[in-house]
């Protein structure tokens, strides 16, 4: 940890460090008993002289050796054995720092490793130094006895003890100087060392070390116990050395019980382990809990972290469903004007049939792609609900086949379709049924090349008791290779291989996959490679229904309808129609629809407008756009209603969410059509709202 430094500075250390470990020395030489074994009974040195290695670099040895050294010498001591000594004590300290930065060791001791880090070096370092200064007194002082174990284990416990109850506190201070507390943890500090200090100095001190025959050190415990929890390894390394510095000061100058123990060698040997004892299980608690508060901060800030990064991507999906639903009435808007012109051609004579078939076919995989684009958000969200009911699977498949013959038509695919002689019922939403379906055949059409084959069967089976139905739907056409099959269902695809370059959005299979989920069902894929087809697997659960129940019938809003249906519609009667839409190019072709199949139509291109043209004549039936430059259409219908109670509302809208019909409904609208909006379904709905009214 230490950085090159200018002379002065370097010299400057030096004289700091010689002076506070010729203090912190004289002091430990005081506390040396007499009769006892020559060992201090604690030896602050040894932290002093650990720390300035520690922080200052191995380069505060000699104020370490020639500071003891001198003051050795000042006792009499002779140089030879005052020499060995001091050498003793630096080799100590440097053997201690080197093992410390060993380990990386820090000395704000928040981890546990830091705090069992010291104990073992504490341990081992001493050792060594016990052994030289035993090794020295041995060779220089005349002693007869190599191995003196009396003074080998007062010196390598007393230097033990004092790195674990002094060590923490001086590193830990210098580690860190400055710190700031609040008035309230100020008064809580002073409570807890206060209270440490008294209780320390009674029991050291004063005959008054127990209450009722219980020592007080039970009650210093707790105070421990608090200090650990509430002040962290600052405060405990200062409760530590409090401790050593008062016991030990006390076991030898004080009037407590200990003081006159007739066996004074073993009383000094007891404080020594019971101090050592406290330093290493509470430095060892203290550095547990601050490791486990510095964990759950981390929880806390990574839980706050991901929070925030979920509320981000909430607010991403959010704003890609308000950009997709927006998309979604942008795009249909134009194409209602589309679809209606061609309706408009249909009816003329000498209009080439085939091309407006096929134009009308585009025009419908447009509108199913983006209810496709609506739906995975939808269900992405949680926002998706099925309007279950029974429903015949007949009834289902055949709607589905008819939503896709343009394309399967148009690809000149050879179909065929196997199904049951008995009704097979489910309870499912028949409009999504019909989606996974469509999606499946319309995969199966896009991937296979011209001419080829499309298979379709379905049958009922019994599997574990449970009866189910299976729809397999299965081609010739360009396959799937075996490392793709598990991302098939997977929302917007991935990269295809070179087989299927067919492009397009793929959506269609993964939202037949959550659909089919959303029915308590499965769907898989099997193939055996590329060029090779694939096969498709949809099993429902049956749900138990009366037979004589007639199928539901199925929205069909983006099916081919014939002349003949459009003439049979328009012969329900003629009303008098207000078509108020922006989108001029709508509007002009939606009425020009509307009259040749005989009705009176106005047309109005804003709220304003509309308003006005009902004062001229209220009209039977306001078909309504929603996004009108100078106001909603909810709010225009809500006015409408006010004044026109009677007044028929349909709305015509690029919004097909539930909440967007919700609202509808709210508003006063008796029907939702979503753009682009055939005729067919315009007189449906009129015929209905005839009828009903």
């Amino acid at each position: 940890m230490a950085r090159e430094v200018s002379a002065q500075t370097y010299v400057l250390r030096l004289v700091i460090v010689a002076a506070a470990y010729a203090a912190a020395a004289y002091w430990g030489l005081t506390l040396v008993p007499e009769g006892g074994t020559g060992a201090s009974l604690v030896w602050p040195a040894a932290a002093v002289a650990l720390a300035a290695i520690y922080f200052w670099g191995y380069e505060m040895w000699p104020a370490l050796t020639l500071s003891f050294f001198a003051l050795l010498l000042s006792r009499a001591i002779v140089p030879p054995l005052a020499i060995g000594i001091a050498i003793g004590n630096t080799l100590e300290a440097a053997l201690g720092v080197y093992l410390l930065r060993f380990i990386g060791f820090s000395p704000m001791f928040t981890y546990l490793r830091d705090s069992i880090g010291l104990v073992f070096i504490a341990i081992i370092s001493t050792s060594v130094s016990a052994a030289f200064i035993t090794l020295s007194i041995y060779l220089f002082s005349g002693s007869a006895n190599p191995f003196n174990t009396p003074l080998l284990a007062g010196l390598w416990i007393g230097h033990a003890v004092s790195l674990v109850s002094f060590g923490p506190f001086i590193l830990r201070w210098l580690g860190r100087l400055s710190f700031t507390r609040t008035p309230r943890e100020v008064l809580e500090g002073t409570v807890i060392f206060g209270s440490l200090a008294t209780i320390t100095y009674l029991i050291y001190w004063t005959p008054y070390g127990s209450i009722g025959g219980i020592s007080l050190i039970y009650i210093a415990v707790m105070f421990y116990i608090w200090s650990s929890l509430r002040t962290g390894p600052r405060g405990v390394s200062l409760a530590l050395a409090m401790n050593a510095l008062i016991a030990a000061t006390g076991v030898l100058f004080g009037d407590s019980p200990i003081s006159h123990n007739p066996n004074l060698a073993q009383s000094l040997f007891g404080l020594q382990i019971l101090t050592g004892t406290f330093s290493v299980i509470f430095l060892l608690f203290t550095s547990t809990t601050e490791e486990r508060k510095e964990a759950v901060q981390t929880l806390e800030q990574h839980v706050g972290q991901l929070e925030s990064a979920l509320e981000r991507i909430r607010s991403e999906d959010q704003a890609k469903s308000d950009f997709i639903a927006i998309l979604a009435h942008e795009l249909r808007n134009p194409l209602s004007p589309i679809l209606s012109g061609l309706e408009i051609l249909k009816n003329r004579e000498g209009s080439p049939p085939d091309i407006l078939r096929m134009m009308g076919a585009h025009v419908h995989t447009i509108a199913r792609l983006l209810d496709d684009l609506l739906d995975i958000a939808r269900i992405t969200q949680k926002k998706f609900r099925l309007e279950r009911s029974p429903i015949e699977l007949h009834a289902v498949i055949g709607h589905a086949l008819e939503m896709v013959s343009p394309q399967i038509e148009g690809r000149q695919h050879t179909l065929r379709v196997t199904l049951p002689q008995e009704e097979i019922w489910l309870n499912a939403d028949p409009v999504r049924l019909t989606q996974v379906f469509a999606n499946v055949l319309g995969n199966a059409a896009k991937y296979t090349n011209p001419g080829g084959t499309i298979e379709l069967t379905a049958e009922r089976r019994r599997v574990k008791g449970a009866e189910q139905a299976v729809v397999r739907i299965k081609d010739n056409g360009t396959g799937i290779a075996p490392e793709r099959l598990s991302r098939v269902f997977d929302a917007f695809g991935g990269v295809e291989s070179a087989a299927r370059r067919p492009g397009g959005l793929r959506i269609g299979l993964s939202l037949a996959k959550r659909m089919t989920e959303l029915h308590h069902g499965t769907i898989e894929v099997k193939s055996a490679g590329e060029g090779r087809g694939s096969e498709f697997i949809v099993t429902l659960p049956l749900t138990p229904v009366q037979m004589s129940l007639t199928p539901p019938a199925i929205s069909t809003q983006r099916m081919r309808f014939s002349k003949a249906e459009i003439k049979n519609h328009a012969e329900k009667g003629t009303m008098h129609i207000l078509v108020c839409d922006d989108n001029h190019g709508a509007a002009q072709t939606l009425g020009k629809l509307l009259e040749n199949n005989g009705h009176d139509v106005v047309l109005a291109y804003d709220g304003t407008e509309a308003l006005a043209r009902i004062k001229e004549r209220t009209p039977a039936v306001a078909l309504l756009d929603i996004g009108l430059p100078d106001m909603d259409g909810y709010d225009l219908a809500r006015t409408l209603k006010r004044e026109h109670p009677n007044l028929i509302l349909v709305a015509l809208t690029g919004y097909g969410q539930n909440e967007d019909k919700q609202k509808a409904r709210a508003a006063g609208f008796s029907e939702h059509l979503v753009k682009p909006v055939s005729i067919v379904d315009v007189e449906r709905i009129l015929s209905e709202l005839g009828i009903r009214g």
